[in-house]
């Protein structure tokens, strides 16, 4: 019985995990976009977004700590026995490039569009322009991903 109740706990630490991740994303995206929308007019509201848009990122790493810590407990809890199956193997996969992007796309983006956005430079605007396509990719990417990983989660095939 005890064994059953710490693999539930670690189970909703998981979802739980997921949530935040998942939720901390769309809302982020969310953001983006309402930023994108108000930077065109050249709206007041647009500073606020962006910063609303970087403090974001500890409660999605949060979930990531929670989804990562609560995945090895699982795994241990039932004999590491799962490690050996496609499902696990392709989810994982995918779980890697989730930070990866995070890293090598996200933000470094973001860093960009921020610097570009509070500088009085006339090429600027030029820096944003491109940097937000790359950004609307990246998040674009990050939600397929969870899409992709949800969906093994649930299929779990061979």
């Amino acid at each position: 019985m005890y064994t059953q109740t710490v693999r539930q706990l670690l189970l909703i630490m998981h979802l739980s995990g997921l949530i935040l991740m998942v939720g901390t994303t769309v809302a982020a995206f969310v953001t983006f976009r309402a930023f994108t929308n108000r930077v065109n007019v050249k709206s007041d509201n647009a500073t606020g977004l962006l910063q609303l848009l970087t403090t974001l990122d500890p409660i999605k790493g949060i979930g990531g700590i929670l989804l990562i810590l609560s995945g090895l407990g699982l795994t241990f809890i039932t004999g590491w026995v799962f490690l050996h199956m496609l499902w696990l193997q392709l989810k994982l996969s995918l779980v890697l490039l989730l930070p990866l992007n995070e890293i090598l796309i996200g933000k470094k983006q973001l860093k960009k569009l921020k610097a570009a956005f509070f500088e009085s430079n006339p090429d600027s605007t030029a820096v944003i322009k491109k940097t937000v396509p790359k950004i609307a990719r990246f998040y674009t990417i990050q939600l397929l991903l969870f899409l992709a990983i949800l969906v093994i989660a649930v299929l779990k095939f061979n």
